[in-house]
């Protein structure tokens, strides 16, 4: 069954992602990170600048490269595909379909109101879904 985990209360959840992807391919992880179309290019973007000393190898999903690549970026609605992949890791404001053919996901919630809607939506459909998340409280 898959394990499904929401990180609430955060600040600034690209670079929460950040860190939380360099934990993840430094051991060794396959992730699969789904976010809004309007927020691959600046995910992208965050990924090559956030740390001056560490690289993390990521690419987007259709790449050539994608089945060597420890990170893949996607805005697909459906990431069954990715069923490979260790990790869903989900910024988008919507529930993705498919989640259930990876071992383990990681819903992150801003915490602006309106991210805060958007997770507890995610969460019912979790819910309804016959899974019952997981919640921790982050302070970044």
């Amino acid at each position: 069954m898959t394990q499904v985990e929401f990180r609430v209360g955060v600040a600034d959840p690209l670079a929460y992602v950040c860190g939380l992807l360099r934990v993840a391919a430094g051991k060794g992880a396959r992730l699969v990170v789904r976010v809004d179309p309007a927020l691959v290019d600046t995910l992208d973007a965050r990924l090559w600048t956030f740390s001056q000393l560490d690289f993390l190898p990521h690419c987007r999903a259709g790449d050539p490269l994608e089945a060597r690549t420890p990170i893949v970026l996607t805005d697909e609605a459906d990431v069954s595909r990715f069923g490979e992949r260790d990790c869903l890791v989900n910024l988008a404001a919507a529930s993705a379909g498919g989640w259930r053919a990876l071992p383990r996901v990681i819903e992150v919630v801003g915490a602006t109101p309106a991210e805060k809607q958007a997770g507890r939506e995610r969460f019912r459909a979790y819910r309804s879904g016959g899974c019952e998340p997981a919640t921790m409280e982050v302070d970044v």
